[in-house]
């Protein structure tokens, strides 16, 4: 993965390329940001520079030894670390190891992939993805011998914030008497549920949003979307690229979680127990991931709908068909019921991650969802 493939992000990929001329490369980085702003890929092209053995001025030469294993991912001293858990074909305890091939398929398709999106790649159904303590074990090891073509050993670890606590404090001992010529790469969307010393321990980059403009060429270039389009996507998308091109994808397919959450609502406020059934059973019969996304994309219609009703329609980001559907909807929505609507979805979610049985989550959501709506 090349830096000139990074959305924007110029200012931070200068600076990630002059540590590597000036030889200043800390053996523990945190790439931070929110999701979608790309430091998966960031991480990946540093270590990819990094690697490199032929001209790097500005980026990889991608014509080396190192650069085209890269670009399947199969460096022998690139060792990945993310979330997994047992699937229907993969049910003995796995490991990362067992993922590979998966992973790499994942990243290559998608760099830009959210933790949603890798989940469903593996088809982890109701599980939710750990990196789990024996995996330090396996990556002190690994990084325990020579590099075998490089310089630099150099671990990745996605969705840091997902290890478990012994996995952590393994970590931790790692990053405190690191191999020699070892770097370890860390990429979270939430630092701060990283140990305190971890972070202490790592170099911080913060991974930005993706600004307007970077967007909109990434947008047209890419996924050939007009000005007009690119326009209203990049003001959904709010700094997103994973965002951006699941919009891409809504606007291409039939609105799945407007109709959902339409049908949901209409028959919580109508008391309609036999017709919301069916809605709760459809809901239910999907994963958890995408029952969780169904709710956060309620939540935020919702909010959506709250800035409506205010009148600071500048403030508010849906698309065409979404603006239709709240025409009407948004008058539903006031101060009174704002807050214990939210308070209600994000319970739901809550429950849902946890285990609960979905149907009389979603179902008692529904009931109590359609009274406030007709208070």
């Amino acid at each position: 993965m090349f830096f000139s493939e990074i959305i924007g992000q110029s200012a931070l990929k200068k600076r990630l390329i002059r540590s590597i001329k000036d030889r200043r490369i800390s053996h523990a980085q945190l790439f931070f940001g929110p999701e979608g702003a790309g430091a998966l890929p960031l991480a990946i092209a540093y270590a990819q520079t990094i690697s490199c053995t032929g001209d790097k001025e500005a980026d990889a030469c991608g014509k080396c030894p190192s650069c085209i294993k890269y670009a399947k991912l199969v460096h022998p001293d690139l060792h990945f670390l993310f979330p997994v858990n047992n699937t229907s074909s993969k049910k003995d305890d796995p490991s990362c190891d067992d993922f590979l091939a998966e992973w790499r398929d994942f990243v290559l398709q998608n760099p830009y992939g959210r933790l949603n999106d890798w989940y469903l790649h593996i088809d982890l159904e109701n599980k939710q993805g750990l990196i789990k303590e024996k995996e330090s074990d396996v990556i002190s090891k690994k990084l325990s011998f020579k590099s075998y073509e490089s310089d630099f050993k150099i671990a990745i670890i996605w969705m840091a914030e997902k290890m478990h606590e012994v996995a952590s404090n393994k970590l931790l001992k790692l990053l405190e008497e690191p191999p020699e010529m070892t770097v370890f790469l860390l990429i979270t969307e939430n630092p701060e549920s990283l140990l305190a010393t971890i972070r202490s321990r790592c170099l911080p980059v913060k991974v930005p949003l993706i600004a307007e403009e970077d967007m909109k060429e990434a947008l047209q270039s890419r996924h050939q979307v007009n000005a007009v389009q690119s326009e209203s996507i990049v003001r959904l998308a709010m700094g997103n690229y994973a965002r951006a091109a699941e919009l891409i994808r809504e606007n291409e397919e039939d609105g799945f979680l407007l109709a959902t959450f339409r049908e949901f609502m209409l028959a919580g406020y109508m008391n309609n127990i036999t017709s919301g059934m069916k809605t709760v059973e459809a809901l239910s019969s999907l994963t958890r991931e995408k029952q969780k996304a169904f709710l956060d994309y309620s939540l935020g219609l919702i909010r959506e709908n709250a800035v409506i009703h205010l009148q600071e329609g500048r403030l508010s980001y849906m698309n065409r068909r979404e603006e239709e559907f709240s025409a009407n909807f948004s008058r539903f929505i006031r101060g009174s019921n704002l807050a214990p609507l939210a308070e209600e979805f994000n319970k739901a979610a809550y429950d849902i991650e946890r285990n609960g049985n979905s149907k009389i989550v979603l179902l008692d959501l529904m009931l109590k969802a359609g009274k406030l709506l007709r208070q």
